[in-house]
């Protein structure tokens, strides 16, 4: 008898909590006087109830928690309403600046000053002689912006969705919008008018690009963050890390916004520098990390052969092919070399910047287009 009681005890006090009560009170009425289980039988249904009741409780707690507040409602709100508005005041600004003839229209004598100061925005910097700035260059250049804006978009979004879907690697898919976002961008400047202002419209884009990304970056931080911001930082960043856009990916849209600004078409340095910064260094990693895993330099094993030829080809491809769709467009002056002559200085700008990339010292978003800047500047000047 004292075994089976303390049998008994035991598992009543064995049972798990959130069915214990039901358990116990069934060990209770197996060990219990047979006067009693009939009382046991008619109160077996109230735990049960019981259980319901704080179940129902617990997954209220959970969609209460889950539930967004409203402060984060109006931040998430907020986030996708800024870059719009920014947009829309920015191409304003610009316009309203055009159409009080604050920005220049089509050079009419540029031979006085340097080049590399012809190149500087407004013209405040020497008076040169433009033509006037008419409604019809200026609405051409709203337009060209607004579809350059759009067109943006819906690049970075077809990437960051795939990624987003798991279809593309973090890593690829920053690549693949790391190589193809300025030379993309390039090929709609003949769009624009030949306007000197019209820069300044284009700036606009690179712009945007740069305020989103410091957003995205941003947004790592904050729980409230804009899915859409989130999913670009997480899609151009090599770990998945939100913080990674505030780095190499903010200074590369700063570069193409310095490109555009102050180079624009006058010159072939800044498509150089866009070329080899994009293209170069963008297929040097997607080919070094599938094909030069048995073929890193001695000196830095974090580069190889493979990843150095891709940069040479494509940063020589890029930079002749761009210069030679502006130059078949009108949108820039033909250049006083010859074709083999123009790509001998092309290939030897590429070699020269893929030795730099090999350099493990800085960022290679900075660090390339400079040194093709400065090359450029030497020899197709």
């Amino acid at each position: 008898m004292v075994r089976r009681r303390l049998l008994g005890a035991f598992l009543l006090f064995s049972t798990h909590r959130d069915g214990g009560v039901a358990i116990r009170i069934q060990s209770a009425n197996a060990f219990a006087p047979p006067a009693l289980r009939k009382d046991v039988a008619k109160n077996a249904g109230l735990p049960n109830l019981h259980r319901q009741h704080r179940t129902v409780v617990i997954d209220t707690q959970i969609e209460m928690a889950d539930a967004p507040s409203s402060s984060d409602n109006e931040s998430l709100t907020s986030s996708s309403k800024y870059l719009p508005i920014t947009a829309l005041a920015t191409l304003s600004l610009v316009s309203i600046a055009a159409f009080t003839h604050h920005l220049p229209g089509p050079i009419i004598d540029s031979t006085s000053p340097p080049a590399f100061w012809s190149t500087l925005p407004y013209g405040v910097i020497y008076s040169g002689s433009y033509a006037s700035y008419t409604p019809t260059l200026i609405i051409r250049d709203i337009v060209s912006t607004l579809l350059s804006i759009v067109g943006a978009g819906v690049f970075v979004k077809g990437i960051t969705g795939r990624a987003k879907d798991g279809l593309l690697q973090p890593r690829d898919s920053r690549k693949i919008i790391h190589t193809f976002s300025a030379p993309l961008f390039i090929l709609l400047w003949p769009v624009f008018s030949k306007a000197y202002g019209a820069r300044v419209f284009a700036s606009i884009v690179p712009l945007l690009n740069a305020l989103r990304l410091f957003m995205a970056g941003k947004s790592s931080s904050s729980s409230s963050g804009n899915g859409e911001e989130s999913e670009l930082a997480s899609a151009i960043s090599r770990s998945g890390d939100a913080k990674e856009a505030l780095g190499g990916p903010f200074i590369y849209v700063m570069v193409l916004l310095i490109s555009t600004l102050f180079f624009w078409t006058d010159t072939p340095i800044g498509i150089v520098s866009l070329a080899t910064m994009a293209v170069g260094d963008g297929l040097a990693d997607l080919f070094g990390r599938r094909y030069g895993k048995t073929n890193k330099w001695f000196f830095n094993k974090d580069k190889s052969m493979a990843g150095s030829a891709a940069f040479v080809a494509g940063s020589f491809v890029a930079s002749f092919s761009l210069i030679s769709w502006l130059i078949h467009m009108g949108s820039m002056d033909a250049l006083p070399l010859s074709p083999i002559s123009l790509c001998i200085r092309l290939l030897a700008i590429a070699i020269i910047c893929a030795g730099v990339e090999l350099i493990p010292i800085g960022d290679d978003n900075w660090s390339v287009p400079f040194s093709a800047a400065v090359l450029s500047s030497l020899l197709l000047n």
